[in-house]
């Protein structure tokens, strides 16, 4: 998957023989966002403005491009995550044993299925905590305006992986897996959620007056 074009993503995306689907597309989009926010702090790394910085830039500049990483990682993980699900419910199932050993591979493989949108949440409070230590760091220009897409495609994410964990906890049997994986994908969901809105707010200001909203700076 990572090394495929994006024409020929796009085309796998789109063809029903295709492995990618709705998870593998947000992983991705997760990605951009991550090389927006790298762009950004490659640009403002080494500007003498951003002088005292300098080593939290560039440790933010490692940590954006490891995050891009993790979500084409999470991508590839969820393109290959369903088939297995579809070929458990395809299994044999007319005795009691089969009927079992059926459960338990559907289990198994619904859990691993809801493994990387999990994940894909967790990536993006990361990447989402980046944008708001570069807000905080007062970034400056029309480059604000990548980290405002950024924060739009976050959005998306949070969404998209979100739908795509309960899509697989729905099916589960197992109460404890299905109740603690909800109860974790919500809590990012909110988290990330909350954090965007106030986010979208600064950034809002500042591209339409140039300058950094004081009080919702301070805001918590």
């Amino acid at each position: 998957m990572n090394e495929l074009t994006i024409d020929h993503y796009l085309t796998e995306l789109g063809n029903k023989e295709g492995l990618p689907g709705g998870g593998s597309a947000g992983a991705y989009i997760g990605a951009m966002s991550a090389s927006l926010v790298r762009l950004v702090v490659d640009v403002q790394k080494d500007k003498k403005s951003y002088a005292d910085y300098s080593d939290e830039l560039y440790s933010l500049l490692k940590q954006a491009h490891d995050l891009r990483d993790t979500f084409e990682r999470l991508a590839n993980d969820d393109s290959n995550a369903f088939e297995p699900v579809l070929k458990a419910y395809q299994m044999p199932k007319e005795t009691a044993d089969e009927k079992e050993k059926r459960q338990k591979t559907i289990e198994g493989a619904l859990l691993k299925a809801a493994q990387p949108p999990l994940d894909m949440l967790h990536s993006s409070i990361e990447l989402i905590g980046i944008l708001d230590q570069l807000v905080k760091m007062r970034m400056r220009g029309t480059i604000v305006n990548d980290l405002m897409v950024a924060a739009v495609f976050m959005r998306a994410v949070l969404e998209t992986a979100h739908l795509n964990v309960t899509i697989n906890t729905k099916l589960m049997k197992n109460d404890w897996n299905r109740e603690e994986m909800n109860r974790q994908a919500d809590e990012w969901l909110a988290q990330g959620k909350s954090s965007l809105t106030h986010l979208s707010e600064v950034m809002t200001h500042f591209l339409t007056h140039d300058q950094w909203p004081q009080a919702l700076m301070e805001e918590e």
